[in-house]
């Protein structure tokens, strides 16, 4: 895994460098209550465009296991009838996400109705991206990989800028990310074009056709769960704060984005090598556990500086005008750290086929929604909640499911003490 994980690492890298430059700027460049704007219909798309989140990991694993078995006839037929698949879903949510603008505008209080206007052409091709992403990374392709998302990264600053200071507002840097992955897609179809089927063959009408099955169930119900524990926080904050204490959640929001996605290459490259373990020897453990030390290490990287000097930190990113949430930059950082952890569990389950591990993530969703029902105070309040909900389901992981931290005998070990204790 050294070689490849180390060239997604340097790619992601990069693009956690660009993505924490265009913050900076878009930080600078907005007032508070419109950068919670721009961050609120981040998560919204997110949450939305969720249902095909799975397909990376899906697309990902089957065609790993095509690859090995060097069956290039059933790699053609699963690209173009994924793509099709998921055409279907970026036509029917992208024009009921068009209709409930108003209603978006209204809900999420926005400033104005143009950054919801830019969102829906994001929505549409948002959809497309995971089987990109997937087929890049069954494929083993991950220098491409790399070098799309960092793409991606860069044409939020390219276009986005721009498109601010003519007037845009929150809808520049959202324009300009769709922007970018339209361009995602067309490096896709360019470098995969030997592996592309033509018509007649039947795979996109089969696409089309395709109903979910019970794995495809599952995996979704475990990517939508994960979409809502790492965004939900940042809507609820937007419905129950003011806009400027709404824009400083946004803030703490955007330095835990850079911990959780840091380490994103991990996840990326052990799908390969779970299913081919998985497919041979019944069983991966080995390469999760060896994963979460890299993703362990890779959040640390930027969670214990942060931790460390975090009215530096914001004021650096967005300036003086967000110093008063300096306190839950660590509660924020520990979220964020541990979300990486089930991300990486997410794509581990869904790999796997454990069709029952998304029913903790779902408790998890619910145990968030209460905790920041009950305490959202300010925007340091928020982060404190999102912080305990997110321990609270590693631990539980720990001592039910794939432990990943070999922390379990020492889990169950302490429980029984406190429990013979009282």
């Amino acid at each position: 895994m050294r070689r490849p994980m180390a060239a997604m690492v340097v790619l992601t890298f990069a693009a956690s460098v660009v993505n924490y430059l265009s913050s900076v700027v878009f930080g600078r460049m907005l007032t508070p209550a419109s950068y919670g704007d721009y961050t609120a219909l981040l998560a919204l798309v997110v949450v939305v465009a969720v249902p095909t989140a799975a397909a990376q990991t899906v697309v990902a694993e089957r065609l790993a296991v095509h690859r090995s078995r060097s069956d290039v006839d059933a790699i053609r037929y699963l690209i173009r009838h994924a793509l099709a698949h998921v055409g279907l879903y970026s036509v029917v949510l992208g024009l009921a996400y068009c209709a409930s603008i108003p209603l978006v505008v209204s809900a999420l209080d926005l400033q104005a109705i143009g950054p919801a206007l830019a969102l829906a052409p994001l929505i549409a091709v948002t959809f497309f991206v995971p089987v990109v992403y997937g087929a890049l990374q069954g494929l083993e392709k991950f220098v491409a990989l790399g070098a799309v998302v960092l793409g991606v990264a860069l044409s939020r600053i390219a276009f986005g800028v721009p498109w601010t200071l003519a007037g845009g507002g929150a809808g520049g840097p959202i324009a300009g990310q769709a922007i970018g992955s339209f361009l995602a897609i067309a490096v896709m179809l360019f470098i995969a074009r030997k592996y592309l089927l033509g018509r007649g063959t039947g795979a996109a009408t089969s696409g089309l056709r395709r109903r979910i099955g019970g794995r495809s169930m599952a995996a979704s119900g475990a990517f939508i769960a994960f979409a809502l524990l790492s965004n939900l926080d940042v809507l609820l904050a937007k419905m129950f704060l003011p806009p400027d204490e709404a824009g400083s959640y946004a803030a703490l929001a955007t330095i835990g984005k850079i911990v959780l996605f840091l380490p994103g290459a991990v996840s990326i490259v052990m799908v390969p090598y779970v299913a081919r373990s998985r497919d041979s020897t019944g069983s991966a453990t080995n390469v999760l556990r060896v994963s979460a030390v890299a993703v362990a290490a890779g959040s640390a990287l930027v969670a214990i500086p942060t931790a460390i000097e975090p009215s530096l930190v914001l004021r650096l990113m967005f300036g003086n005008r967000y110093l008063d949430a300096a306190s839950g930059v660590l509660p924020i950082v520990l979220a964020s750290a541990s979300l990486a952890l089930l991300y990486l569990l997410v794509v581990y389950t869904v790999t796997i086929q454990d069709h029952n591990w998304v029913y903790l993530l779902l408790a998890g969703v619910g145990l968030q929604a209460l905790a920041i029902g009950f305490f959202h105070g300010s925007a340091i309040d928020v982060a404190v909640a999102q912080a305990s909900v997110m321990i609270v389901i590693l631990v539980i992981n720990e001592l039910v499911f794939h432990p990943i931290l070999r922390a379990e005998r020492l889990l169950r070990r302490a429980s029984s003490t406190w429990s013979s204790d009282n």
